[in-house]
């Protein structure tokens, strides 16, 4: 029983403030929880010309991968619609064909994003090239991957580009799919940008 009246006496004591301020556990973590902080999260927009007519949405779909990669929630948040930056690229490209770091700031300031991601694809097809040669009777597969890629993003002033110009001839069935050239090379250049490893 005065077990029960000591329990007693210090919930009174804590809940009408007598054992002090108790404020201060406000900020504690609550049974090892850390308290939860509110992220800036920045829009990030990816636009894609295709010279080619061939890119798919199954394309698309693995290079936005390579994208969410470097920039996921909660700080960063793909927008589904480009079009401020797509103006803003087409503004960019008839200025500078080939553009720098200042262009794609300026781009991106002007799509209103943290980063901005633009690829042009010049090239991407693949066909059989058979040897008729005495010693080489073998099937073949030449396969092309052309394009530009450039990012920038606003934290840290970062910017890269790369110029892909992949033209390959492998044996059937060692070939690798000019979209899958161009998507692990995305991938690559992005890390290579943000200080992660390499795929």
């Amino acid at each position: 029983m005065q077990k029960l009246f000591v329990f007693l006496a210090v919930i009174v004591a804590l809940c009408s403030g007598i054992a002090g301020d108790i404020s201060v556990l406000d900020t504690a973590p609550f049974l090892g929880m850390p308290k939860a902080y509110a992220f800036e999260t920045k829009p990030v927009n990816f636009v894609v010309i295709d010279r080619t007519g061939r890119v798919s949405r199954a394309d698309m779909r693995g290079w936005i991968q390579m994208v969410k990669m470097d920039y996921h929630v909660p700080y960063y948040r793909l927008m589904d619609d480009n079009t401020k930056a797509d103006a803003a690229v087409n503004e960019m490209f008839a200025k500078n064909p080939k553009p720098d770091k200042e262009a794609m700031k300026a781009a991106a300031e002007q799509a209103g994003c943290g980063a901005l991601v633009v690829m042009v694809v010049h090239r991407m097809d693949s066909y059989i090239v058979r040897s008729f040669g005495p010693f080489d009777d073998e099937t073949y597969i030449r396969t092309h991957a052309f394009a530009d890629m450039y990012a920038y993003n606003s934290d840290g002033n970062k910017f890269i580009r790369r110029f892909l110009r992949e033209d390959n001839l492998k044996p059937l069935g060692l070939e690798e799919n000019p979209s899958d050239t161009i998507k692990w090379t995305l991938g690559n250049l992005l890390n290579k940008m943000e200080g992660k490893p390499q795929i």
